[in-house]
């Protein structure tokens, strides 16, 4: 192994006790592979059994908590009892390789037009989707304390299912990241207008989440998924991503997820960089978790900024074995997802669906 990656697989403790053996996680991937009831399928336990045996975590997700939080077909649901006996075996076999597994937690909100075969959209406003199109329906004050309840029920059932922790989907522009945003969130009563207001509906999310985990009867750790800023000119911007911040660490979670590329200093100035100004504004009050990119090198560059974990997910979608390839100087030469083949774990018709997916993700 490369010296410069040697840190990389040094131990990290988080603050009630649970260890990862690395700095390494493998991200939350969509793989279009589970069942029409959420329920994840052989296919699924077979891609991830490929890819785990170098991290030290897992997410898991994004995993829907309600039927009508769904944003794409063969994804994985954490919305009933009966998904549970399923992800269990998943759970296990994360473990039984030496890994620690987290379920991400998510309700996408009006992105979900694209299933209203089965329901329709909700959201914080009648405003649609930019990509989607069709107008949701504007949630009530019911159907807010609903959604809250039911990231609660999945908490519960992540921890029957044997999870370590889940993450709290609050980026990738699904339904907490509209309620949070100035562009989707119209509302005029106490869930919107200003930054405090808009904040509410995560907050309760948050605490009804750490009141769960609070029961697990073991270290069971609770994270927030945090998109950095948005686009146009009523998007949220860095400023107000600090003013989010601010208002997080001081909740019983256990770290910050920034959904966010990282970039390379070779490329930009670190003062200059967005993931450096958020870890800089953060100053370890909390851990942060962050992309590392698709190279050694990257991922190396992500950790000395200050991040405590390092998420990978191309990486390993295309090269299961990245971690050992890393770990014996064998770094992959190729990382082009449109060059998939059988040896990724997916059969033809999902593996072509992810391919088109991903089809302009940057190659390396």
């Amino acid at each position: 192994m490369k010296t410069a990656y040697e840190k990389l697989f040094k131990h990290f403790k988080f603050v009630d006790a649970l260890e990862m053996k690395n700095r390494l996680a493998m991200g939350p991937i969509l793989t279009y592979a589970s069942r029409e009831n959420g329920e994840i399928s052989d296919i699924d336990l077979t891609f991830y059994e490929k890819r785990v045996g170098g991290v030290s975590t897992v997410i898991i997700g994004p995993a829907f908590i309600t039927e009508n939080g769904q944003v794409a077909h063969g994804q994985i649901g954490i919305h009933r009892d009966q998904v549970i006996r399923k992800l269990h075996q998943l759970t296990q076999m994360i473990h039984r390789r030496g890994a620690k597994a987290i379920l991400q937690l998510s309700h996408g909100g009006r992105k979900c037009v694209e299933m209203e075969s089965k329901w329709q959209a909700i959201s914080p406003s009648e405003k649609p989707h930019k990509r989607k199109g069709k107008k949701p329906v504007q949630m009530t004050e019911r159907d807010i304390t609903y959604i809250v309840q039911a990231f609660g029920e999945a908490t519960t059932r992540a921890m029957e299912a044997g999870f370590d922790g889940v993450e709290i989907d609050g980026g990738n522009e699904c339904l907490l990241q509209q309620f949070t945003s100035r562009q989707a969130n119209e509302r005029s009563d106490s869930y919107g207008g200003s930054a405090e207001n808009r904040f509410t509906f995560a907050l309760e999310v948050i605490r009804e989440v750490t009141r769960r985990a609070a029961h697990a009867g073991k270290p069971f750790i609770v994270g927030y998924t945090l998109a950095p800023k948005e686009k146009g000119y009523l998007g949220n911007k860095v400023e107000d991503t600090f003013e989010w911040i601010d208002r997080l660490v001081h909740t019983e979670i256990d770290y910050l997820h920034i959904s966010a590329l990282h970039e390379p200093t070779s490329k930009r100035e670190e003062n200059h960089s967005l993931l450096s100004s958020i870890i800089k504004h953060v100053n370890y009050r909390v851990p942060l978790v962050g992309t590392g990119g698709l190279t050694a090198t990257e991922v190396a560059e992500a950790f000395e900024q200050g991040l405590a974990l390092i998420t990978i997910e191309q990486a390993l979608v295309v090269q299961p074995d990245w971690v050992e390839k890393v770990i014996n100087s064998d770094e992959p030469t190729s990382m082009d997802v449109t060059s998939l083949d059988k040896d990724v774990s997916l059969p033809p018709e999902v593996l072509a669906h992810w391919q088109d997916m991903h089809k302009n993700d940057r190659p390396y």
